[in-house]
């Protein structure tokens, strides 16, 4: 399996998360950083997270499908996911651990594996 295809594995995983994010807000803010995400601010701020990862993901995938070059729409997924790493270790004493945990290790899993294809997908 080439990077190109690895990227597009990583980034169906970003679709999909995307679009959880937009579709169930409550449901992925519960299990990421609230017991009570009910609130109408919470599901903006889920939903709007769902569609920056839902356009990353789109884009980057008609980029590799077109053959294009899809190196800056992987770069822009990496810095939105350290992102996510840092917002979520900021926060993980208010959180807990149980929610911390498994978003920092897609989070960061996904930051090294977005910068490893961003060079080798060409630009």
């Amino acid at each position: 399996m080439d990077q190109r295809q690895l990227a597009r594995i990583l980034n169906g995983g970003r679709v999909v998360i995307g679009a959880a994010s937009v579709i169930a807000p409550g449901f992925v803010g519960n299990r990421w950083y609230a017991d009570d995400t009910t609130g109408k601010g919470s599901y903006v701020a889920t939903r709007a997270f769902g569609a920056r990862d839902l356009a990353l993901g789109l884009g980057t995938i008609g980029a590799l499908d077109a053959g294009e070059a899809a190196d800056r729409w992987l770069r822009m997924g990496v810095i939105s996911d350290a992102v996510d790493a840092v917002a979520t270790l900021l926060a993980a004493r208010h959180i807990g651990l149980k929610r911390a945990i498994p978003v920092l290790v897609v989070a960061l899993g996904a930051t090294v594996a977005g910068a490893t294809f961003a060079g080798g997908v060409g630009d």
